[in-house]
């Protein structure tokens, strides 16, 4: 045999047991692991952030948040073993963002990562994702959702998010596209929660402030009836 001959075996040999020493690091009889390369084109590029969202029809869609927030790429990962690409669509956004809070079964609260305020993208039509800008998610210090409907901003005019004495915003998210201010309460002292009927207690200059969500207090006393019938 020659020696050419002996080298190309040799060559050979060591090109097939990297690719077994790859395969063994990527797969296994219980884990398989998808490199960006296996995926689809769209899933390769640089991403800022990702949210997981399921539409009523059961597909779960998942969002790259790219091109510093103007560019949604969509995945349809129902099926992990056959992810496949849907769209690049554009968003107006104002600069990246996080992906902060879900709203209702169709949105999610985003907030920009330059501390300019928050925005909504619904996600009803999930092949066009619509964001929606409000004057009042402007440099807002926190917020949180109050139900899948629900959600209440709170403002500062100081820099700290933890200021004292911040104005809390209620807003009904039922349309996302048309965010509904319900009421304003400024100087809040103090917040309460009591998680089992979703009220929230606001301390203020002009008194206590309760917020209900009728739904939770429905179920918490069906709830309680069942347990006493028991």
């Amino acid at each position: 045999m020659s020696n050419t001959i002996s080298k190309m075996i040799v060559a050979a040999a060591i090109a097939a047991a990297v690719s077994v020493q790859a395969d063994a690091r990527t797969h296994s009889k219980s884990i398989i692991v998808e490199s960006p390369s296996d995926l689809p084109e769209m899933a390769q590029r640089n991403s800022e952030a990702m949210y997981l969202h399921y539409t009523g029809d059961g597909r779960a869609i998942l969002y790259l948040e790219q091109d510093q927030g103007r560019t949604l790429a969509i995945v349809d990962v129902s099926d992990p073993a056959a992810i496949r690409a849907v769209a690049q669509v554009p968003v107006d956004a104002r600069s990246t963002y996080d992906f902060v809070q879900t709203l209702s079964d169709s949105a999610v609260l985003i907030h920009y990562r330059d501390h300019s305020g928050f925005a909504v993208i619904d996600l009803k039509k999930f092949k066009r994702p619509v964001l929606t800008e409000a004057a009042q998610f402007q440099h807002p210090a926190r917020a949180e959702a109050l139900g899948n409907n629900g959600l209440l901003l709170a403002s500062t005019t100081h820099p700290s998010p933890e200021a004292e004495d911040p104005e809390y915003e209620v807003f009904d998210m039922s349309d996302p596209s048309r965010p509904a201010s319900l009421a304003t309460f400024e100087g809040v002292k103090q917040r309460l929660e009591r998680q089992e009927t979703g009220t929230v207690f606001l301390l203020g200059n002009s008194g206590l402030t309760v917020i209900r969500r009728p739904g939770v207090e429905e179920d918490y006393a069906a709830e309680l009836n069942s347990q006493r019938g028991n």
